[in-house]
Order: structure tokens, then sequence, then C-alpha cells
């Protein structure tokens, strides 16, 4: 059996820096376990600092959203049993995460798991139990952290390549063709145990802006009409040209240069993220009193 983790990234060497490694460490100390970043583009710090330490990397010549990022690395490692893409700013805790996707996977036989900050689920509708674990079932979430068996992905094919002209969205629209494959009852599946203390999710400032009109279920219109079409296959697309670096490191990780400064880039974002948020809080409180009336 092998699994490969990928983190999609894009234009943010700083998230790069601070939180690959953890999942690198993980993946050298278990050779069921592969490992590649994603770039979606062709920003050059990203792709100087992992061609400085050997990181395996897959990056394009265009900027086309993240679905067609993770379409590109299916296409180039269409062999692995089990997939996990992870957004760049999630912090690794614990990486029993992992084990636990795929032996759910197995025992119940579902083929695509979400993972994000309870918060954003909704719409729940039930929970299943097994193996000690509880399964949320919900119609709408996040997708920070996903898995895909290798049969799912087969069925459902490639994220729509509509979403490229936004560099975003997409991902509801294909965790919905699970459910009208038959191999989920629902769209979102989310282990209850796990959205606490083996992921620190950050959110940090949206790096694509975007106005767009918006469903009753907050959903991007488009997307929302995709989803009503019951599209039960899309073909596995990828759009620009890309290039891949240092591909044969994804199985001999010992070969990547471990970077020294983990702490120092770690602290660094955890400060700016603190300094950001304490800004938002400061024009919040702004707007208020400048929105109560005098006595």
């Amino acid at each position: 059996m092998k699994n490969l983790i990928c983190i999609n990234t894009y234009n943010s060497v700083q998230l790069v820096k601070s939180f690959i490694w953890d999942y690198i460490e993980f993946a050298k100390s278990n050779e069921e376990y592969d490992f590649v970043v994603s770039l979606d583009g062709s920003d050059s710090d990203t792709i100087a600092y992992c061609q400085a330490h050997n990181v395996p990397l897959v990056y394009s010549d265009a900027n086309e959203g993240v679905g067609i990022s993770k379409n590109r690395i299916i296409e180039s490692f269409g062999d692995y049993d089990y997939y996990f893409f992870i957004e760049d700013d999630i912090e690794l805790l614990n990486p029993e995460v992992f084990d636990i996707h795929i032996k759910l996977s197995k025992a119940l036989d579902i083929h695509h798991f979400s993972l994000f900050e309870a918060r954003r689920i909704r719409n729940q509708k039930g929970c299943l139990e097994s193996e000690g674990y509880h399964i949320i079932q919900a119609m709408y979430g996040g997708a920070p952290f996903n898995f895909f068996s290798k049969k799912g992905l087969d069925i459902v094919g490639g994220f729509h390549t509509k979403f490229a002209e936004y560099k975003r969205f997409g991902h509801t629209e294909h965790t919905y063709r699970f459910v009208t494959n038959g191999l989920s009852s629902h769209p979102f599946l989310i282990i209850q145990e796990l959205l606490d203390g083996y992921f620190r999710w950050n959110d940090p400032i949206s790096r694509i802006k975007i106005s767009v009109e918006v469903s009753e279920n907050r959903l991007f219109m488009e997307e929302e009409k995709l989803i009503q079409e019951k599209i039960k296959f899309f073909p596995l697309e990828t759009l620009s040209v890309y290039h891949t670096s240092n591909i044969e490191n994804m199985t001999a990780l010992e070969n990547v240069i471990i970077d020294p400064n983990i702490k120092q880039h770690k602290q660094k974002f955890y400060f700016k993220l603190f300094f950001l948020e304490s800004l938002r809080k400061l024009k919040n409180i702004a707007r208020f009193i400048l929105r109560k009336p005098l006595a």
C-alpha cells in the first residue's frame, strides 16, 4: 500500500517554510507514505526554496486554482492507493491522522473524507459510529484537508476545469459526485475525534480576492448550478504547462535537506498572524465605536 501526502500552495513561501517539515519528517519515517508539494503557478521564491532543499515539487506556468493543482498531482502520480491533499497553512500536530483515515476508509468503504474547523460544518444530517470514532455527515464544509481513495477518484474523475478562470472553488462540486455515484450517503464526512488536536487550523488572509454571486446555500452560484446537474464524472484534465523538480526524492526523502530554521519560520508566521488578527479586532472595535450614537 502506498499513500501520497500533497501540500497545495500558492504564492506563499513563508507557509511552505513553516509547515511542510512536519509532514516530511512523518513520511521519512513511514515507508508507506510519500510526499510532494504542488505549487499553483511559478512563484520563484517557493521554487527556489524547494530546489535548495531537494523537496519534491510540481509547479505550473499559470495560477489556475487549487482544484487544477490537485489534478496535476493525480495525473502525474496515479498509482497511489490513497491521497491526502492539505492546504499550506495547516500545521500538523499528530500524524496518526493519516492512518486513522485509511483505517476507517477500509472499515466503512468510504472513499472521501474532509477535515476542517468544526465551525465550518454546515447542515449536519447524521453521525456514523465505527472503530470507536464518530463520522459526522454534513451537506457543506471546507477543504483544508482532503482524503481520497484511488478507487473513488477513478470513478468521479478530476476537479472541474471551469473553476480555473476564478482560481478557486470547485471542491464542493467534486465532493458531491461521490454522492451522485452512490459512493457516499452525504458529501461531507468528517471524523469528529480528529477535529481538535491533530492539526492547527490557521486562517491567514486569502491570497485570492474575488467577488461572486452566492446561492442561498452560501456557495458560489456557478458551483451550485453544476451540483444541481448531478455530474457523475469529469475527465482528469490539466490546463497550463507544468513541471517537476526533485520528484525522485518522493520515495527517498532522506535526500531532502532539512531546513535548520524551521522554528524561526513558524515563529515569524505566528507573529504576523497575531499582528494581523489584532489589527482586525482593533478595526472592528473602531467601527463599532464610530457607529454608536453619541449620548
